[in-house]
């Protein structure tokens, strides 16, 4: 630990109020907390906002390129984030008010097209089987084997939400190539009760619920149920309150142990084996199977991260007259059937009938009752004349936030620093750098460096990716060299330290890329997010003692307030066991502190700066 003695002795009283001990990197929460009307527990509320990334397989037949998510009962603007890092980079977010009362958000991974026409981004028809353990290869776009990885959060109750895969057709226009056999849970909070005379305190809770997939009902007219889908549910077996990047909600990796995924560091188990889900179409609640109500989980800090992980698999086996699935247990083989059932007036040995078909994939979720303010990854793409949908660059958390925008917009665009909305109908084409700022009340500010791309009026923007770059802290240091670049350009980032600190790594995901101020890679198949860190410098700024500045006051002491991060520590004596944190109080002005010590001031006291 480096220790620094800027002042030796004095005869007045030192002060330096409590900074952050640590530089800790902010990073973005996933999730906005809200909470809605009651439900017939006793305080129970819905937690909209959690947030959802899976896995999905191509079981369309058809080279695929694109994916489309329809979410009713959701504005554009109560999408929080979006996943950017699969084939086809950021979605295009639309607003559907046709039906009045009830607009639908629909998200789109859309290819963009090469110069010749062809198609510059594809999803492969597996060429084999898919298991589960191979998730981790969907987020990895330099691999095409048949599988997707998609994502997105809301931060209000939503109505039904369909997935679809985009195959070409006939014309060469994408349209939808199936139903998709995923389904998106939502989470139960049950508040803190605090103790009564008869009852003890119990903590706040979590439940996870799902329901089956959402599909058309035009195949089934004249069935009583809907079809059967097989659902394995697994839970992390503890949690701790480290927030989760969207990023990392993803599968493991079995060969690596460092990896971040969805279980937040936390080991894992199999909560329900195998259960079907199906809705009985007569019944509101949708029957026996119509939903799996998971067990309530402890918050017993009351601000722990929940995830869990959903996977699904096709179900094969026996259905009735009335749709309905007969097979309810699953052999310890995984795939044959349990039971001998009476089905269509004939006895069936379920053991000998395979009831499990191929993975679809896998829905990975978490909520965080404790979120802070966070930024989007990337800006969608705009073009002239063409009504941008309303997007939350800013996503709150708990607490009020102030925002401002550097750099300047397109005509006809602006941003709503009160909300942190972007929105307008561009008048102009280019590429428009920005930076957007965003400070939650008590917190250390965060920032992030955009590009607005705007396509000219009827006109398609060109393959690109993006390049992002997160600054902590945001009062380190600045970066250049972000941008959009097409496909294999050379990338140069370069970092460079303000005054106080020094430049010490480039991040991206947890994984240090470099150490020099200077990076350069080419850019490949897939959006980019990095994060220039910045500690302080060994040399800790000098104090500037004021004698007698007014009436009563003995001493003050001043200092700037950059960089953030030194801790002083005081002294009556220089022993060993003597040093003390300061915790006076501080009035900051003009870009420094400042701390006024009363008459009369002890006849010695020192003080000693100490590097986090």
């Amino acid at each position: 630990m480096d220790e620094f003695i800027p002042h030796a002795h004095s005869s007045r009283r030192g002060f330096f109020p409590f900074l952050n001990q640590y530089l800790m990197k902010i990073i973005t929460s996933l999730f906005v907390f809200l909470f809605a009307s009651f439900l017939s527990q006793t305080r129970a509320s819905i937690a909209y906002g959690s947030i959802n990334n899976f896995d999905t397989v191509n079981d369309t037949g058809k080279v695929c390129h694109g994916f489309e998510i329809e979410i009713e009962d959701c504005r554009s603007v109560d999408i929080s984030y979006t996943y950017d890092y699969n084939h086809y980079g950021t979605p295009k977010i639309t607003q559907d008010d046709s039906i009045p009362g009830h607009p639908k958000c629909v998200i789109r991974w859309e290819s963009k097209r090469n110069p010749d026409g062809s198609w510059a981004s594809s999803t492969a028809i597996p060429s084999a089987p898919i298991a589960p353990t191979d998730g981790h290869q969907f987020t990895d776009p330099s691999v095409n084997f048949g599988g997707e990885h998609f994502g997105v959060g809301y931060n209000v109750a939503v109505g039904a939400i369909r997935y679809h895969w985009l195959v070409e057709d006939l014309s060469g226009q994408l349209v939808y190539g199936g139903d998709v056999q995923i389904a998106t849970p939502s989470f139960v909070y049950y508040p803190p009760i605090d103790a009564q005379p008869a009852q003890p305190a119990q903590p706040a809770k979590v439940q996870a619920i799902i329901e089956p997939p959402v599909v058309e009902l035009e195949p089934y007219p004249d069935l009583e149920f809907g079809p059967a889908v097989w659902v394995k549910e697994i839970r992390t077996v503890t949690h701790n309150p480290e927030k989760v990047a969207l990023r990392d909600l993803v599968s493991d990796d079995p060969a690596r142990d460092d990896e971040k995924n969805w279980r937040n560091g936390e080991p894992d188990e199999v909560e329900v084996e195998w259960q079907i889900l199906q809705k009985e179409l007569s019944k509101p609640d949708g029957g026996n199977n119509g939903r799996l109500e998971a067990a309530p989980e402890e918050l017993n800090q009351g601000d722990e991260v929940v995830t869990r992980r959903y996977e699904f698999y096709e179900y094969v086996g026996p259905i009735d007259a009335n749709g309905e699935a007969k097979a309810s247990k699953v052999g310890p083989d995984d795939l044959h059937g349990q039971g001998v059932k009476i089905i269509n007036g004939e006895s069936v040995d379920l053991a000998n009938v395979v009831v499990v078909g191929a993975f679809k994939g896998a829905q990975m979720s978490a909520v965080d009752v404790e979120a802070v303010v966070g930024l989007i990854d990337h800006l969608n793409e705009a073009e002239v004349q063409v009504t941008y949908a309303d997007r939350r660059v800013i996503v709150p958390g708990a607490k009020p936030f102030t925002a401002e925008i550097i750099g300047t917009l397109p005509r006809g665009m602006s941003f709503d620093a009160a909300s942190g909305v972007l929105s307008g109908t561009p008048e102009e084409a280019g590429a428009f750098p920005l930076t957007i700022r965003a400070t939650e009340l008590a917190s250390v500010p965060i920032a992030k460096q955009y590009v607005l791309q705007v396509a000219a009026e009827g006109q398609a923007l060109e393959a690109q990716g993006m390049v992002n770059c997160e600054i902590f802290p945001l009062s380190g240091g600045t970066v250049r060299g972000t941008g959009v670049f097409a496909p294999g350009a050379e990338v140069v980032l370069s970092a460079t330290a303000l005054p106080g600190y020094v430049f010490d790594r480039w991040e991206e995901q947890g994984t240090i890329l470099s150490r020099d101020a200077s990076y350069n890679f080419a850019m490949g198949d897939v959006n980019r997010n990095l994060q220039a860190v910045f500690v302080i410098a060994d040399q800790p700024n000098a104090i500037v003692m004021q004698k007698n500045p007014a009436t009563g006051v003995a001493f003050a002491l001043e200092w700037s307030v950059l960089p953030e991060g030194w801790i002083l520590e005081e002294s009556s004596d220089l022993s060993a066991n003597s040093w003390r944190e300061s915790t006076r109080a501080d009035a900051p002005h003009d870009g420094v502190h400042h701390v006024e010590i009363a008459d009369p001031a002890p006849k010695q006291l020192f003080f000693r700066w100490r590097k986090p």
